[in-house]
């Protein structure tokens, strides 16, 4: 800018000088908004496919199991690909065991029954739960006989896994992000509710996921004792079982520490 060039606002000109300063400073903001726009989005963690069926009540007949934690096994009603063992949670941020409990003081055990109810699903990963939307009222009705128990209970040889502990039902689908130090409050929450805890622990392969079930060692629930560790990145030790097509880990609560993250 001249030495002799000075412009006030008012004025109808503006001087050369200014005018190309003013110019040059909108294309270089024009220019870097898209590339930082860009910048941003290629460096955010992608959303993933996990699924929240919100408003839409699903019906389900299967096998009930109390064991590990309230779950249905189901020949077909579930989405193409994913597990037909669903894990049942409650409405909101509780878990489906008092639910079940007060369907079973009505209609006797349910245990090994053919069972079915309604709510609404939760899948991702292959994974599939069901929300009992309508609590009690969910229970549809069930077969007085018992089906025959087929044992598929084995023992794997794990004995420690590293991995996140969180809760399933909005990591699986109900919440975007729903894992990590972004969730963690309402994770914590979630499984103070009694939401079953679920570790995830990363496969040799460096992409896929395995998922287990979180219990103490004589399978009491240890809603409460992991509740310091939700979303944190832990190792824990115990005996792994697959139960019911869960992989279930039962954990020495003494064991668990929290490990460095890079």
């Amino acid at each position: 800018m001249s030495k002799n060039e000075f412009y006030i606002g008012w004025q109808d000109e503006m001087p050369p000088s200014n005018k190309s300063f003013v110019r040059n400073i909108l294309i270089g903001i024009f220019v870097l908004i898209p590339v930082l726009v860009f910048a941003v989005v290629s460096f955010q963690k992608p959303m993933n496919h996990h699924h929240f069926e919100f408003g839409t009540i699903t019906e389900l007949s299967g096998i009930y199991h109390s064991q590990p934690f309230p779950m249905l096994k189901v020949l077909s009603g579930v989405p193409e690909g994913f597990s037909k063992d669903v894990l049942l949670v409650g409405f909101g941020k509780f878990g489906a065991g008092g639910i079940m409990e007060d369907i079973e003081e009505e209609q006797g055990s349910l245990a090994g029954k053919k069972v079915t109810l309604n709510g609404t699903l939760i899948y991702g990963d292959g994974i599939t739960l069901m929300e009992l939307t309508d609590l009690e009222a969910s229970f549809v009705n069930a077969e007085q006989d018992p089906y025959p128990m087929i044992v598929e209970d084995y023992v794997l040889p794990l004995k420690e896994i590293t991995g996140e502990i969180l809760d399933p039902k909005c990591y699986f689908g109900v919440m975007k992000p729903g894992e990590g130090k972004i969730h963690k409050s309402c994770a914590i929450r979630c499984i103070s509710g009694g939401i079953p805890p679920v570790m995830r622990v990363l496969q040799s392969d460096g992409i896929n996921y395995d998922y287990y079930l979180v219990k103490g060692e004589s399978g009491e629930e240890i809603n409460k004792e992991v509740l310091p560790y939700v979303a944190e990145m832990v190792s824990v030790s115990g005996e792994a079982i697959v139960q019911n097509g869960w992989k279930v880990m039962y954990v020495d609560t003494d064991s668990i520490e929290k490990k460095e993250t890079k």
